[in-house]
């Protein structure tokens, strides 16, 4: 009943001072607030306290515990059991007051215990409580608040303190730690030690030491650390091969040295103190004449060491593989690139292969048509002093092989008679010079040697059979044989070098001219009418081929080379 009594004596107040507020801003606004509740009064009830949540104090001669208490309602703080040996001053308040100072003071403990109260802040109506816990130290104990940083490597002056109420004295085991105090007595009033400890600048990264404080029986132990910064950011891109520089950045408090295992890196600055300041160190890379090469870069702090591998592009010397390395067989050229920095020239193992520098990076390579029975192959090089980088370059063969033909060492092709056997161009023509140049040739008395142009392969709608002992003869309409004589001995077949057949336009538009040569000769000639009068389809469509008739007849041919005749 009397809580309820207090509890509506503090709403009534609420009631009242909010009426005194809502009037005053009636007068301001001229708007009156009518709705006050006792709910709204109890929710601004309120209960603060600013105290730390706990405590230590000195067994004797211990200073005395502050902090406030905020609040509109009445409040109380009460001890825990047993602890009259501190008071509390206020321990309540009868009403709401603003901000109220509340000062702990304590007994002397003279005995060999610690010993602890907690305090309780209580508001009345207000659900919030404050609990703050105090530890009065045994007589003779000891408390120490260690250092709260590490060193840093430059060194320097760090502070630690000491709460006794006994003679002390602090050591360190470490030579670079020295302290403004080694040992003392109690402060008169009870407040904690203040001790400077300052380490000596140091060139090692990390560093430990221990510091030891003695109080009586008591002692106290924690360790404190000196540190160093060390880091390097190495850069990644190759150095030119013409020479270049790049940075090195480096950041350490402590000496440092920069080196490198090869002698064509230098650096601006190969030592420091260290700042702690990120350092830029500038490496340079001499010309380099030869192939791209490498080297180690080493930065030693504090006995530790960072390294890592730089490179320097070599000369800028090399042939651009093409997409294809295979030249024309029909002949022609190619074009291809070059990457140098230095001044160069082409050249070719190949006889018939010529080159020819267009500008600084290319150079194109000109052949003839393959005229050997097997893929042909060769280099292409550049050349600047004793520099040379060489390219592998093929052209295809460009005939098609049947019955009894075989492949010799040197690309020839040997034909022997007896079957239907023929060498035959892979592409057709309409108008050309066609020349074997011959190897060793054994025509018997029947042997014979036809060359033939037809619309398809192994077809024969024009052809010149040449016989021994016989005519030469031409066959250019598929049936019937038109003959120029001439005799032809076995002993001048078999010493024969080089047969020529020219199929090219007659001297009348409407004809075409047939010609055969012999060891480079004119031997005989044809003309009649040509299959390509009035035909404007231009496609090449003519084959050439040759074979030998009779099985006891072989030949060599060396080469077969072809030349288109323009109509």
């Amino acid at each position: 009943m009397n809580k309820n009594i207090s509890y509506m004596k503090t709403i009534f107040r609420m009631f009242a001072a909010t009426a005194v507020l809502v009037a005053a801003a009636a007068c301001q606004q001229f708007k009156i607030d009518t709705q006050m509740t006792p709910e709204k009064a109890a929710a601004s009830i309120r209960l603060e306290c600013d105290a730390l949540t706990s405590y230590t104090v000195a067994s004797t001669d211990a200073g005395a515990v502050t902090f406030n208490v905020s609040s509109n309602t009445p409040w109380t703080i009460t001890r825990s059991s047993g602890a009259d040996w501190c008071t509390v001053s206020p321990s309540s308040s009868a009403q709401s007051s603003l901000i109220s100072d509340v000062v702990v003071s304590f007994e002397d403990n003279t005995s060999a215990e610690d010993r602890a109260v907690t305090l309780t802040v209580k508001g009345e109506n207000v659900n919030k409580v404050y609990t703050v816990t105090i530890t009065q130290a045994r007589f003779g104990s000891l408390f120490v608040t260690p250092v709260a940083s590490d060193y840093a490597a430059a060194g320097g002056p760090l502070n630690f303190t000491i709460l006794t109420n006994v003679d002390w004295s602090v050591r360190s085991d470490a030579s670079w730690l020295h302290f403004n105090r080694e040992s003392g007595s109690p402060d008169p009033e009870g407040r904690a030690i203040t001790i400077v400890a300052t380490a000596d600048p140091s060139e090692v990264l990390e560093r430990t030491a221990t510091v030891t404080v003695v109080a009586g029986d008591d002692q106290e132990t924690f360790e404190v650390t000196q540190k160093a910064v060390f880091s390097v950011s190495a850069f990644e891109d190759a150095f030119l091969a013409a020479g270049s520089s790049q940075g090195l950045v480096v950041r350490t408090d402590l000496p440092w040295t920069v080196t490198a295992d090869k002698t064509w890196i230098s650096f601006d600055k190969e030592s420091g103190t260290g700042t702690g300041a990120s350092e830029t160190i500038t490496a340079t890379a001499a010309a380099n004449e030869g192939a791209a090469r490498t080297a180690n870069i080493t930065v030693t702090a504090g006995g530790t060491t960072h390294t890592f591998e730089v490179s320097q592009l070599g000369l800028a010397f090399e042939i651009v593989t093409p997409a294809s390395t295979e030249l024309p067989r029909q002949g022609g050229e190619m074009v291809i690139e070059v990457n140098s920095s230095l001044t160069w020239e082409p050249e070719t193992d190949q006889a018939d292969w010529t080159v020819e520098k267009t500008d600084g990076t290319h150079f194109k390579v000109n052949v003839p048509f393959n005229n050997k029975f097997v893929q042909k192959s060769g280099k292409v090089a550049i050349v600047a002093g004793t520099n040379r980088a060489e390219l592998e370059l093929t052209q295809d063969i460009n005939f098609t092989f049947s019955g009894n033909t075989e492949i010799l060492e040197d690309g020839s092709v040997k034909i022997t008679g007896g079957a239907v056997t023929h060498v035959t161009t892979k592409d057709s023509y309409r108008y050309m010079k066609m020349v074997l140049t011959m190897g060793e040739c054994h025509f018997a008395t029947k042997g014979e040697l036809w060359v033939s142009a037809a619309q398809q392969a192994g077809g024969c709608n024009i052809y010149n059979q040449l016989t021994v002992g016989g005519n030469t003869r031409t066959r250019t309409d598929g049936a019937i044989y038109k003959s120029t004589s001439f005799s032809i001995t076995l002993e001048e077949l078999n010493a024969m070098t080089s047969y020529g057949v020219i199929l090219e336009p007659g001297s009348d538009p409407a004809n075409m001219h047939f010609e055969f040569q012999y060891n480079g000769a004119k031997r005989g000639e044809q003309e009649g009418g040509s299959p390509f009068h009035g035909n404007t389809d231009t496609t090449p469509y003519w084959f050439g081929s040759w074979n030998a008739a009779t099985a006891d007849t072989w030949y060599v041919v060396k080469s077969c080379d072809i030349t288109v005749i323009e109509e």
